[in-house]
């Protein structure tokens, strides 16, 4: 698979997660940020066929983080959800976001491809 494929597809797959957990929210929870969930569904919906490939994935992943961010703050607020069960939830989010960063590293080309004409 092409490493263009496979950082679009992380995307992808990134704003969807994060996208179920919003779903998995409490009716007041999820209106409150419904908003910044459905801007990640935008985005990614709308990356395999955007013309500026690369201002694209830069906007989902924006977003991604920005849900990611607000998922953390509403299980902080919620007074049933403990100190352990918010650091599981920001460890979780951080490492989806971070099969981020090893799927750009993967995608940029190494010193070889730049001396290999």
């Amino acid at each position: 698979m092409a490493p263009t494929k496979i950082l679009v597809g992380r995307l992808i797959r990134v704003a969807r997660s994060f996208y179920s957990r919003w779903r998995a929210l409490p009716r007041a929870d999820r209106e409150r940020i419904a908003p910044l969930a459905e801007d990640a569904k935008e985005k990614a919906l709308s990356l395999r066929g955007a013309h500026d490939r690369t201002l694209a994935e830069a906007d989902l992943r924006g977003a991604s983080e920005t849900l990611a961010a607000a998922l953390v703050e509403t299980a902080e607020a919620d007074p049933e959800v403990d100190e352990e069960e918010v650091r599981r939830l920001r460890e979780d989010l951080r490492r989806e976001l971070e099969r981020l960063d090893g799927a750009e590293v993967k995608a940029s080309p190494g010193p070889r491809a730049a001396r290999d004409p």
